[in-house]
């Protein structure tokens, strides 16, 4: 593997101010490589180091609420054919588990405004009044709401909230202890363990708390965004991927589910992941904040990409750009490009 293809596109993003600072893994039977760059803000008071959590933003789709809803799967506490309706009354009755995974669900992108609501059951409220904008099963459209709704799911099913099934099934068994829900409220932890995200009119300046203002009106914990994590325990998540959804002989997701699930290709998505290629077993997914992870299961090896692309402002196209370069360059082509 050549691992210098794939730094070469970060390292020139932090070299010319694309972002400030990033932290990146790739690692593999052959290699383990963790670096750590340049700084988290313009004071330059604060370089990225190892034990920074980072605002996960959709990462926490794929680290936390689809790893949980993958081990209520392989227990048949839920099915993937198992309606909406079935768990809360909503406007979209027939839309299923597997649909709300597989993001063809039909729901729109996000709540308009999200700042117009006063609670965050106001805001819970909101989502299940939503109205479909497309045919369920039609096409694929990304959407935060399909993962807050699953999220809901997860406490429906076990009667738990959110962030104690992650916690109890998810980040503890997978030795993640420095991630988490709401990590800003622990008092040991001062913003310093953080890196900072936007500036913003409403908030200021985010740093320590949850990025995504939806995940923010709902209290900081959502199945859609809300997880804070370092560079080594998301090591650890990927390396459970990396062997057959097992970390140190311990089951985190069932085996018939982690082995079959890069096999499925819906519209240039898997359950809860993107596809990189069609014929292949890669998986990939971004956060809005900046993170990237892909996970090559042909060639038994991850990218852990972490930085904090929308500070000070959101709309960082370059950074986008070299993210996709260093995935190009890790699962050896680009984008949904056929390969042999």
């Amino acid at each position: 593997m050549n691992t210098e293809a794939i730094s070469q596109p970060l390292k020139a993003a932090v070299d010319q101010g694309i972002v400030r600072g990033a932290a990146y893994a790739i690692i593999g039977a052959d290699v383990h490589e963790e670096h750590y760059l340049g700084w988290c803000d313009d004071s330059r008071e604060h370089p990225v180091v190892s034990h920074l959590d980072y605002d996960l933003a959709s990462l926490t789709k794929v680290v936390a609420t689809a790893t949980r809803i993958f081990q209520l799967l392989g227990e048949r506490t839920i099915e993937l054919e198992d309606p909406v309706g079935s768990f809360f009354e909503t406007s979209f009755q027939d839309v299923t588990v597997a649909d709300l995974l597989l993001h063809d669900s039909g729901l729109p992108a996000d709540l308009t405004d999200v700042w117009q609501y006063e609670s965050a059951a106001d805001v819970w409220q909101a989502v299940k009044d939503s109205q479909l904008v497309y045919p369920t099963g039609s096409e694929a459209r990304y959407s935060d709401l399909n993962f807050i709704i699953l999220g809901k799911i997860i406490e429906k099913a076990t009667g738990n909230p959110l962030a104690v099934e992650i916690h109890k099934h998810v980040l503890k068994p997978l030795g993640m202890h420095d991630s988490g829900y709401c990590l800003g409220n622990e008092p040991f932890r001062d913003r310093n363990w953080f890196v900072p995200t936007e500036m913003t009119q409403k908030r200021g300046q985010v740093w320590g708390g949850v990025h995504d203002e939806t995940a923010w009106q709902l209290q900081g914990c959502a199945g859609h965004a809300g997880l804070f994590a370092s560079l080594s325990d998301l090591e650890n998540f990927a390396q459970m991927y990396l062997n057959d959804g097992r970390f140190h002989d311990q089951e985190i997701i069932p085996g018939q589910i982690a082995v079959r699930l890069p096999e499925l290709d819906h519209f240039e998505r898997t359950l809860a992941w993107i596809r990189w290629t069609p014929n292949r077993k890669n998986l990939w997914h971004t956060g809005f904040t900046g993170p990237g992870l892909g996970i090559d299961l042909d060639r038994r090896r991850a990218l852990i990409i972490l930085t904090n692309a929308v500070y000070p402002k959101r709309g960082n196209e370059a950074w986008q750009a070299a993210r996709r370069a260093a995935a190009a360059a890790f699962f050896g082509g680009k984008y949904r490009e056929k390969q042999a």
